[in-house]
């Protein structure tokens, strides 16, 4: 999960939107539309799979942004891609698993046309290629989107009708492999368990493709399910169940896990995954609160999280690249505070337990009050005291 994520506030810019184009055209061969809404961020997985499951009506109704600016958005992709030479299909949409039926998009006549084509480079062949369009290589294609779309039954008939007609195929191993794994029984132990699904993971990837994820989530959610209620150990620190809804993109189930551990907030790994589900459920607060922590308890973890490729919150990083230009250097832990110089009008009162208890606390609760306009000379006397540096950088941006 997670892969090709492009976060942008609420706008995708030109350039992020061909970006983003070509990326999935690279990873995936085509460009479709709910690809590209799950990559921008408007669309959250777990919707989308529930709206494949017919838990949802429509894909209209759990979409993060407007319909309209939705349907702009694909409008722009889509006219990028006809530039591009790409060719516009007809795409149906059915449910998964136990429905076939088609699905609806919604009523808005907009968001319903752009996602109903998906656009992928011309056959680049005059006559049929025998080994493509080979009864094998049909049945290879039927496999792939069965298990994807998880009709077992109909991936184990497609397995055993390649099995007759190519005994020696070279997926068939494979294909039976990723079977097996949903057999295997839920008595299994967790840990053994974990340890397959993490083997198993570049096969289902060179097998499915980009569509592993939809192969792989209902089992990480499976092993999760089967660890709620299990205490965090540091000994073990993959066997809990908030970092296996994270894998299977259930982001408030990770809260809720995280949110279960007496001192979640001690533990750095407990923390970012609270951080991240937060950011993917679009609560800002509560994310940047998790990552103050991180400054004041975890200081070197928080210096790795900043400059990781994967970090998310883009905005944060530019600033955590600013605040290690300042001479002189202030400490990581001092982070929290110089942001409240950056970006005054995000401010926001901390609740009681989410800062320090010590100076930290008090010198960030000084800062906060003054750049949110309680500017008196006992409030400055107070900081001054404290942290002489912090009152002079709020000064200097006060001239």
């Amino acid at each position: 999960m997670g892969r090709l994520r492009l976060v942008l506030g609420n706008l995708l810019s030109n350039n992020a939107l061909r970006s983003l184009a070509d990326r999935l055209l690279l990873e995936q061969g085509r460009l479709d539309p709910f690809e590209l809404l799950l990559a921008a961020d408007l669309l959250a997985y777990e919707d989308y799979e529930a709206w494949r499951l017919g838990h949802k009506p429509t894909i209209q109704a759990v979409l993060r942004n407007p319909s309209t600016e939705v349907a702009e958005l694909l409008e722009e992709i889509w006219a990028y891609a006809a530039e591009q030479g790409l060719t516009a299909t007809p795409l149906e949409h059915h449910g998964w698993a136990v429905s076939d039926s088609p699905l609806r998009i919604g009523d808005h006549a907009p968001l319903v046309r752009a996602c109903g084509v998906v656009f992928a480079p011309p056959p680049d062949r005059l006559q049929p290629d025998l080994f493509q369009d080979s009864t094998a290589s049909l049945l290879e294609e039927e496999i792939r989107r069965a298990l994807a779309e998880r009709r077992i039954d109909r991936a184990r008939e497609q397995v055993a009708r390649l099995a007759r007609q190519d005994p020696h195929h070279r997926r068939l191993r494979g294909f039976l492999r990723l079977i097996q794994l949903i057999d295997d029984p839920d008595t299994m132990d967790p840990g053994n368990r974990l340890r397959e699904l993490l083997a198993i993971e570049p096969l289902a990837r060179e097998l499915l493709g980009h569509r592993d994820r939809d192969f792989l989530v209902p089992l990480w959610s499976a092993l999760a399910e089967s660890l709620t209620g299990r205490t965090f150990d540091p000994g073990f620190p993959d066997l809990h169940a908030g970092f296996l809804w994270a894998r299977a993109g259930r982001w408030d189930a990770v809260r809720e896990a995280v949110e279960a551990e007496h001192d979640w907030r001690g533990e750095p790994s407990l923390l970012l995954a609270h951080a991240e589900a937060s950011w993917h459920r679009r609560d800002l607060e509560a994310a940047r609160a998790d990552w103050r922590w991180l400054c004041w308890e975890h200081p070197l973890e928080a210096e790795r999280t900043f400059v990781s490729s994967r970090f998310p919150d883009r905005r944060l990083a530019e600033l955590w690249n600013g605040f290690g230009d300042l001479e002189p250097p202030l400490d990581t832990e001092d982070f929290p505070a110089w942001l409240l110089l950056q970006e005054p009008l995000a401010a926001v009162s901390p609740a009681p337990d989410s800062i320090p208890t010590d100076e930290r606390g008090t010198a960030y609760q000084l800062l906060q009050r003054l750049v949110t306009g309680d500017d008196d000379i006992e409030l400055r006397r107070e900081l001054s005291e404290i942290h002489p540096q912090l009152l002079r950088l709020f000064l200097a941006r006060r001239r």
